[in-house]
C-alpha cells in the first residue's frame, strides 16, 4: 500500500506531462510547455506554485516508499486500508480523466499560457460538457493524494491549490477571450467551468 503515492505519482507526471509533451512535439512540432512566458506575475506565481506543489507531492511519495513510517509525525490521521484504496481509485480516475482531456485538446495542448497563439478552440470530446477537465481532473488527483497521504504540509496546500487553480482558470478565460471572442463567449455561455450549466459566463 505505501508504494500506491509513488506509483499515483509517476504516472500522474509521467504520461499527463512526460509522455503528453512527447506525443505534442512529435505531432506539431512544439512540447507545448509554455511555463513563466506570461508578462502578469500573478500567473507566473501560480506556475512557480504548481512546481512546488508537484515537488512536494514527490517528496511524500518517495519518502513513503522507502520508509512507510517516516510521514508518521506529519499525519493529520492515519488512514484506513478502505480510505487508502478509495484515494487510489479516485487518483487514477483523475489521471485517466486529464490524459483524456488532454487528448482531446490536440494541437492546442499547452502547459501555461502562450499569449499570440491561436491553435483553435477545442469544444469537443470532454469539452463539451466542461470547459476545463484538465483543471477538474487534476483536483481530483489531489483529493486521491490527500485520501492516500492526509499530511498537515498536504491538508494546508490543498485551499492554496483550489485558489490557484481558480486563479488560473480567470487567467485562461482572459486569453481564450482575446484570442477567440465572440467564439468563444458563446461556447461558455452554454458549457459549465467545471460542472454541465455551473460557471457559465453570459454571452455578449
Amino acid at each position: 500500500m505505501h508504494w500506491l503515492p509513488l506509483i499515483g505519482f509517476v504516472v500522474f507526471v509521467g504520461l499527463g506531462v512526460g509522455w503528453r509533451a512527447w506525443l505534442q512535439r512529435r505531432r506539431h512540432g512544439s512540447s507545448g510547455i509554455v511555463l513563466f512566458r506570461s508578462h502578469g506575475w500573478a500567473q507566473n506565481v501560480r506556475e512557480a506554485g504548481a512546481i512546488v506543489l508537484v515537488a512536494l507531492l514527490a517528496v511524500q511519495s518517495i519518502a513513503l516508499a522507502v520508509d512507510p513510517r517516516s510521514l508518521d509525525p506529519f499525519l493529520v490521521v492515519r488512514p484506513t486500508a478502505t480510505v487508502q484504496w478509495l484515494g487510489a481509485v479516485v487518483l487514477f480516475v483523475g489521471v485517466a480523466l486529464m490524459i483524456a482531456a488532454q487528448l482531446d485538446l490536440g494541437a492546442s495542448w499547452r502547459i501555461g499560457i502562450e499569449e499570440g497563439a491561436r491553435p483553435g478552440l477545442v469544444v469537443d470530446g470532454l469539452y463539451r460538457f466542461c470547459r476545463n477537465p484538465i483543471f477538474l481532473a487534476m483536483f481530483t488527483v489531489l483529493v486521491g493524494f490527500l485520501l492516500l497521504l492526509p499530511t498537515w504540509p498536504a491538508l494546508v496546500v490543498f485551499p492554496g491549490t483550489y485558489v490557484g487553480i481558480r486563479g488560473a482558470i480567470g487567467a485562461e478565460e482572459d486569453y481564450l477571450r482575446r484570442a477567440y471572442g465572440d467564439d468563444y463567449l458563446a461556447y461558455a455561455s452554454r458549457v459549465g467551468r467545471f460542472l454541465p450549466h455551473l460557471g457559465r459566463l453570459a454571452a455578449r
